[in-house]
């Protein structure tokens, strides 16, 4: 009887004391959503802060709402189990301070990494900062985890008093409220979050990756069920604008200056959406390869992304592709086409396909009259030989000529390469060559593996993203240059060589003078969510947005690869997100 009444005694103790616990554990998760909330005001100055009030209010709110959720969800499967398993109060407590402390310290991280490559902590970026193959770079970040000692006695000092206190606080009645207002803001961050995306209200959707382990709801598939979002429109307009989550850009970073101008260059530019690398030779395409024999042929030469866009951005901009929703929303100007126009260039204008790739209207050629219908390859370059033939000798010009090469198998393929030949034989006979430039690539190439639409917008094989490059200009020698080179390489030699600008190349691209002939590195091919580093050889290192990472051989079979290659991502998250605005 005894023994019964002393185990019926101990489990009303243990009750008591998990009971204690779990009330403390309330008082404790508050506290640190307090210093979570605190700490995350950070992303205030570090992101692209919002021009509405609508979007700096919703910045608050789901500050509040993202950080309240995110600590007492860390409470709900972590500290609350512990309560039950166990016992000894003080050992809880102690374990409860060291999760706190690292959470904490992690958070503070993440701040500074946010603020310097515009990402968050994954396994990859934490390779790359604590363990970097630079020495001197890990002992730069191991500074960050000092305040350690600091949150770890805060922590304590609270869990101690606050324990002490309980029964004094478990009197207060205010938590309940307080509790219910994060609770609110929580749930108005994603309501708030699936409205704008629905109604594309860009101040508040830019700030879609704020904060770490943030993904706020979207409703577009319920509101389309449901009549209220015409799902055709909403594609077109994101087509047209870029991404929702687009940041704005910071582009040039400087104004630029530029020395006199002795001489004024005529400009040819000739882009094929569809050619591939190996398209110029004396079988497949025999008329250019003749061109290309008194020209400088870039043969390692990769576009800056798999799309006409993607490239474009990399041609017109020298910026890597993960601008283009950037550059779309923002109607940012390519620095060539102002210096094009300061400098009173006559602009001959020519595509095959009506312009239709939301680049042109929305940025590159905003303010200038396009065409407004589909011309075909031909009446393109049509076109062009009577704005040749209609030019006005004196005034220098730039001509664009933009043409399509559409396929649905190698067999069609090489019948239209035969096609686009005599086409482009045409637009150069027509063209005085003398004091004209001309530059012949691809915007991408094309592929013919079968994939559904997810693997395609992913796919980065050479057939796919290296492309053919020719320039015809009097002071590069004529040859085959083997070094590697990119479409972003293509602007800083314009604007360098021809435009002498005095600017350096890191206030208006992220690429390099190709007319330096020097080869790079390795080059950055991208889309809205990998970057793509390569290397000469032609290997491939995939990286996306959430730490992801893959690297492929030069035939694009995919390699097992442990350790990546984190100097070269380090270099990679330095350019990258340079001309983001800050």
């Amino acid at each position: 009887m005894m023994w019964f009444k002393k185990g019926t005694f101990s489990g009303k103790q243990y009750r008591d004391e998990t009971s204690r616990k779990i009330s403390w554990g309330h008082w404790f998760a508050f506290f640190n959503i307090i210093i979570s909330v605190l700490i995350g005001a950070r992303y205030a100055f570090l992101i692209d802060w919002p021009d509405t009030l609508g979007g700096k209010l919703y910045f608050f709110v789901s500050l509040l709402g993202h950080f309240s959720f995110s600590v007492f969800a860390f409470y709900l499967l972590v500290i609350f189990p512990l309560s039950f398993i166990v016992k000894n109060h003080r050992t809880f407590r102690g374990l409860t301070v060291i999760l706190a402390t690292i959470c904490t310290t992690l958070l503070l991280f993440d701040t500074e990494v946010f603020h310097r490559f515009n990402l968050h902590l994954s396994s990859v970026v934490w390779n790359l900062l604590v363990n970097p193959e630079n020495g001197e770079m890990s002992r730069d970040w191991q500074i960050f985890f000092a305040p350690m000692p600091i949150i770890l006695l805060v922590q304590m000092l609270f869990s101690r008093w606050s324990w002490e206190k309980l029964r004094s606080l478990e009197r207060q009645k205010w938590l309940k409220g307080v509790g219910i207002f994060f609770t609110i803001s929580f749930i108005a961050t994603h309501l708030i979050y699936a409205w704008a995306d629905a109604y594309l209200y860009r101040p508040i959707t830019m700030q879609r990756s704020n904060f770490p382990l943030s993904y706020p709801m979207t409703a577009r598939s319920f509101l389309e069920k449901n009549g209220l979002l015409d799902a055709e429109q909403y594609t077109q307009r994101l087509e047209q604008e870029g991404r929702l989550d687009a940041l704005k850009i910071d582009y040039p970073k400087h104004k630029l200056a530029f020395a006199s101008l002795e001489n004024k260059p005529n400009i040819l530019m000739i882009t094929v959406s569809g050619l591939r690398y190996d398209a110029i030779s004396g079988e497949k395409m025999p008329k250019l390869a003749e061109f290309a024999t008194s020209s400088t042929q870039f043969v390692n030469h990769y576009s800056s992304g798999n799309t006409n866009n993607s490239g474009l951005v990399g041609l017109f901009y020298g910026l890597n592709a993960n601008y283009t929703d950037s550059i779309l929303s923002n109607h940012t100007a390519s620095v060539l086409i102002e210096k094009l126009r300061t400098e009173k260039y006559q602009f001959g204008l020519f595509s095959a396909t009506n312009f239709k790739d939301s680049l042109f209207r929305q940025a590159l050629f905003k303010g200038i009259n396009l065409p407004q219908r589909r011309l075909g390859n031909e009446s393109a370059v049509k076109n062009l030989n009577e704005f040749m033939a209609a030019r006005k000798s004196e005034s220098p010009w730039f001509a664009y000529l933009d043409l399509d090469l559409t396929a649905k198998n190698e067999a069609e393929y090489d019948r239209t390469l035969s096609q686009m030949d005599g086409l482009i034989e045409q637009a150069l006979l027509n063209t005085p060559l003398e004091n004209t430039l001309v530059i012949v690539t691809a915007e991408h190439g094309l592929t013919f593996n079968k994939m559904n639409e997810k693997d395609q917008a992913n796919y980065f094989g050479r057939d796919e993203i290296q492309v053919p490059l020719l320039v015809y200009w009097k002071d590069l020698p004529v040859g085959i240059e083997r070094g590697l080179s990119s479409h972003t390489d293509i602007l800083p030699a314009l604007m360098t060589s021809i435009f002498n600008v005095t600017n350096p190349l890191s206030d208006y691209s992220q690429g390099n003078n190709l007319f330096d002939l020097n080869g790079d590195d390795w080059v950055l091919a991208s889309n809205y969510r990998w970057n793509v580093l390569i290397q000469p050889d032609g290997t491939q290192y995939h990286l996306d947005r959430r730490g992801n990472y893959k690297k492929f051989d030069r035939t694009y079979q995919e390699q097992s690869s442990e350790r990546p290659p984190l100097g070269l991502f380090l270099e990679m998250f330095k350019r990258e997100n340079s001309f983001f605005e800050k």
